[in-house]
């Protein structure tokens, strides 16, 4: 498996990040990882990122999440200069809900994972 050069995890549950932020490092699958704890935070990080090549290569985002949650990030990303950059994107999530699964499909998404995330789906997605 390819490793990445960043990752960023987008959860308000830190448990949640610090196990995804555990697969990643135990898998190599990053050199560096980042982490944001709502939508908003995550979409000043990137837009504090003056280098195209220190964008991350691939964002976890949870949907819900207080101040920003994933849908509005996807949102406000869209209409930023920053939606033509080559970030995958994978939703990260514990929402069974069938409304969430279709809103995600609006979106340029690689997958919508149901949390906890676990090492076999890694490879599908960083493929």
């Amino acid at each position: 498996m390819e490793q990445l050069n960043k990752v960023l995890i987008v959860d308000d549950d830190t448990v949640a990040r610090f196990l995804v932020e555990r697969i990643l490092t135990r898998e190599k699958i990053s050199k560096q990882i980042l982490t944001a704890s709502n939508g908003e935070e995550a979409l000043e990080l990137l837009k504090s990122i003056s280098n195209h090549e220190s964008y991350p290569d691939l964002i976890f985002l949870d949907i819900k999440m207080p101040v920003m949650d994933g849908f509005e990030f996807l949102e406000a990303l869209q209409h930023s200069g920053l939606s033509e950059l080559p970030i995958k994107i994978v939703l990260l999530t514990s929402s069974h809900n069938q409304h969430d699964v279709e809103r995600a499909k609006n979106y340029s998404v690689a997958a919508y994972l149901i949390k906890p995330l676990v090492g076999e789906n890694l490879s599908t997605i960083i493929a």
